[in-house]
């Protein structure tokens, strides 16, 4: 009786785990109402392609990191801007390697950048 217990408890917490997981097509909501420079747009494109574009995709598209198109909606300024300065998972703060300004401008970019055509 024990056993069985326990492993209905098993099934229960898996299933939980599934339904917490995230299928929204952030993508499809496009860029957030936020507005930027155009020159912090393209620095923070230009970081994003040095820092970012090997795990993320070349235009967020995802790669061995998750797509980041879209995005913005999911998260606030501050938390992606925490997520790049601090990182998580297994992925690697750039805090220490990239000055404030780069990481404002690549936030920036992440947010809008994608769907901005003036920024391919």
């Amino acid at each position: 009786m024990k056993v069985l217990g326990l492993r209905l408890l098993l099934v229960l917490l898996c299933g939980c785990c599934l339904a917490c997981g995230d299928n929204t097509d952030w993508a499809s909501k496009g860029p957030t109402g936020e507005q930027y420079p155009q020159a912090e747009l393209s620095l923070g494109e230009a970081v994003y392609i040095d820092t970012c574009s090997t795990c993320h995709g070349r235009n967020g598209s995802g790669n061995f990191g998750p797509e980041l198109v879209g995005k913005g909606h999911k998260y606030s300024y501050d938390e992606q801007r925490n997520l790049v300065e601090r990182g998580r998972r297994s992925m690697p703060g750039f805090g220490a390697s990239l000055t404030d300004a780069e990481i404002d401008a690549v936030v920036a970019y992440i947010r809008v950048g994608f769907f901005d055509k003036s920024a391919d």
